[in-house]
């Protein structure tokens, strides 16, 4: 009856109305840090089940950050739209728009952290004795220079430098690595303390939760420290602070008064005052407040090499405009065109402010005169509807006066026009490139284009839980099963909304596993429709025939305890297209092999944990249809901070680790085989481990647990049962896999 029910109450959801009203929603996405426009950057908007009504959309910005969407609403509708977009630390950001007719035009603007260079600076310090730290290099991603600032004026360019300062106190310790004008640079600051004594350690680290009863602009502000602490002194950014002594309670609530963007901080301190520590975490409240700074800037058609023109994109009412332009000149114009006498890299501040309503908002970004990077690949598309839907007209848009084009379709096939027209062979999830040229400057742009056969297409849906609740914020991917070499798979995205549910249209005929990822810090880990965080283990659908719903119990991990130590990494794309890089989630597991919690990589291959016990890990990469090794890790005071860099190669994630000394050699036998399979393995140390068959649609058909000892084993696997075909054989344990091989398996 249950099922019926839901059964018909999508029925209803997607009944079309008879009329319409629409609403348009606008706004921009800057980064937080140099407040310039983040392109190409993906907005999602959705209504929420409970409304009566279904709708989801992505778009995206283009080059000056700028977004765009048409909701079609039923009439007179009451009801919310969010609008969602994760920033450089996967964290989703949301603004609530409530729907009430006539008002139907709306602006969300997002300031978020965004990161497009290749790599990631990152450092960690230690002080070794009285007013001496060692600093030790933690970034990631390549970028060969190093230039430190220790914050009382000296500097160095070595990988791992130690410093001793003149005097005890606070010193901001900035690292540079690469260099301006380079693919890979990148700029990060960090505060330490410096004591005239040798401090027995202690660290900072703390988590933000919204209100869960959503009290408006409320918030959670849990512990996360380590160390002998025993005051907590809590910093909102608003002006306001709270200080907890033990034993009272670290963890606090605070309320915001308005909407803005605030920098909360936790120093903390030991009762004798040998320890301590201070970390700030950016938060975004509510809706951005009612004027916001921004602008983007063109070079002049003409002059092309020093002058500029600014064009103010701000939002507010009664605006006055205060620029400076960096180097030493300024301008009260709205849209200024300003010209630079000497090349380089400029800080242009935009200052706004109005008195009807009182507001006022500053925005920075830097640019560059001269020859340096001016262009930027960027293009749209639309498919023929007249040639047919496996047809599609590419339009470039890129800037910056390219004068060669070269496309890569996804399919194989390539082009060097301008505004090519493709045809594919077949539906599919392609991956599709533009490399540009010109004025001294190459860039690439790559977005999926997904050819859809909408007369066999599906629509897919379900609830997701965390244990017997809801999962009130996340997200569900649909991945299509792919044992192709080079991973092309069928890819959808959508947000769950706050009655747990995901929905997925226009599915085209195949075979498919369903994600789900939680954002909300519970303990809880993304986990496949089948109710396993594996995706050899996950059940998979099979579309023909949609048998909805498809529901998720989220799998619960182990407790992760924090500490001083930390890791990071990134995944190479060698082999593995950029769109779907942030499709991959890092799971993390103790040394027993249990996971302890995850982190989804950024669009740029990078991922960190940057609180973890000192002792031993295992990062495993988790995504459909990819084995993923398994790279044990292990931190001490000596090693706090592990660097992990893993590379794609064709179905496979691959990463330095010490599992392949596991086992001195093995072997498979019959092969085919027809009833029983035997496996023996010599083993250089014991385990317990794992041994699974799998069939050529990615679903374990076999799986047994098996004890091996040092020295020869003998495995011996029924398989009897077994229709005869193409299988997969894999033996993994907690250190990793063993060995994989493919069986065929006959009557």
């Amino acid at each position: 009856m249950k099922k019926l029910l839901l059964q018909i109450l999508f029925l209803m959801l997607m009944l079309p109305a008879i009329s319409q009203n629409y609403a348009s929603i606008t706004g921009t996405v800057t980064d937080i840090s140099t407040g310039n426009p983040i392109p190409n950057q993906a907005v999602t908007i959705s209504s929420d089940s409970s409304a009566g009504w279904f709708y989801y959309q992505t778009v995206y910005t283009n080059n000056s950050g700028f977004y765009i969407d048409t909701v079609p609403v039923p009439p007179s509708v009451q009801g919310v739209l969010f609008v969602r977009t994760i920033d450089c630390q996967n964290y989703m950001h949301q603004v609530v728009l409530t729907l009430a007719p006539p008002v139907l035009n709306f602006t969300a603007d997002f300031i978020i952290c965004y990161n497009s260079n290749p790599c990631q600076a990152n450092f960690t310090s230690q002080q070794q004795q009285p007013l001496t730290v060692q600093f030790m290099d933690a970034s990631v991603g390549g970028g060969t220079t190093r230039q430190w600032m220790f914050g009382d004026g000296a500097n160095s360019s070595q990988m791992n430098p130690v410093h001793a300062y003149g005097m005890p106190g606070y010193y901001n310790v900035t690292l540079t690595i690469g260099a301006l004008g380079t693919t890979c640079y990148q700029v990060t600051t960090q505060t330490i303390y410096v004591w005239d004594s040798v401090s027995p350690g202690c660290h900072a680290a703390f988590m933000i939760i919204p209100d869960s009863m959503n009290t408006l602009n409320t918030y959670h502000f849990f512990n996360q420290s380590t160390g002998n602490i025993s005051t907590y002194i809590w910093s909102f950014g608003d002006g306001s602070s709270q200080t907890v002594t033990l034993p009272g309670n670290p963890n606090v609530i605070h309320t915001y008064a308005q909407a803005g963007i605030y920098n909360a901080c936790l120093s903390i301190q030991s009762a004798d005052s040998s320890c301590f520590d201070v970390t700030c975490d950016t938060l975004v409240v509510g809706t951005p407040p009612a004027c916001h700074a921004a602008f983007t800037y063109y070079t002049d058609s003409v002059n092309t090499s020093n002058t500029i023109h600014f064009i103010d994109l701000s939002a507010g009412n009664n605006l006055t405009w205060n620029w400076n332009f960096g180097d030493g000149t300024y301008s009260t114009l709205q849209n200024p065109v300003h010209t630079y006498t000497t090349p380089g890299y400029f800080v242009v501040e935009l200052s706004i402010a109005s008195q009807n309503p009182s507001c006022s908002d500053v925005v920075s970004g830097a640019i560059y005169i001269g020859s340096g990077p001016g262009c930027q690949a960027h293009f749209s598309y639309s498919i023929d509807p007249v040639v047919g839907n496996h047809t599609v007209n590419f339009t470039d848009q890129s800037t910056g006066n390219p004068t060669t084009w070269l496309w890569s379709f996804g399919d194989g096939s390539a082009g060097n026009v301008q505004n090519p027209t493709h045809a594919y062979n077949a539906p599919g999830n392609y991956a599709v490139c533009l490399t540009i040229t010109g004025d001294s400057c190459t860039s690439t742009f790559c977005s999926d284009v997904v050819i859809i056969d909408s007369v066999t297409s599906h629509q897919v849906y379900g609830f997701v839980s965390e244990g017997n609740i809801p999962l009130a914020l996340g997200m569900a991917m649909i991945f299509s099963v792919d044992t192709s070499a080079n991973y092309q798979p069928y890819v959808a995205v959508c947000p769950i909304d706050s009655a747990g549910m995901y929905y997925f249209s226009l599915v085209p005929d195949g075979n498919y596993y369903i994600m789900a990822i939680p954002f909300d810090s519970n303990n809880y880990l993304p986990t496949y429709y089948g109710n396993t965080i594996n995706w050899e283990q996950a059940t998979v659908i099979a579309l023909g025939t949609a048998n909805n719903p498809y529901n998720i119990n989220l799998v619960q991990s182990d407790q992760m305890t924090p500490g001083p130590g930390s890791a990071g990494g990134q995944i190479s794309m060698t082999g593995l297209k950029t769109s779907m890089m942030d499709k991959i989630n890092m799971i993390l597991m103790n040394e027993q092999g249990k996971p302890i919690g995850f982190t989804k990589v950024s669009s740029s291959g990078v991922f960190s944990f940057p609180s973890m016990a000192y002792g031993t890990y295992y990062l495993h990469p988790e995504m459909p249809g990819i084995s993923g090794d398994q790279v044990k890790i292990t931190l001490s005071p000596a090693i706090p901070h592990a660097d992990v860099i893993m590379t794609f190669n064709g179905n496979r994630i691959m990463g330095t680790t010490d599992k392949v000394a596991l086992a001195n050699r093995w072997a498979v036998y019959p092969n085919p085989v027809s009833d029983k399979l035997t496996v023996t393995i010599d083993m250089k140390q014991g385990t317990r481990a794992e041994a699974g068959i799998t069939d050529m649609k990615g679903q374990v058909v076999v799986n047994v647990q098996v004890s091996l000892n040092a020295g020869a084993n003998s495995v011996e696997i029924n398989t009897t049962a077994l229709p005869s075909g193409i299988y997969s054989l894999r033996i993994y344990s907690a250190e990793g896999v063993i060995l994989t091989t493919k069986l065929v398996k006959t009557r």
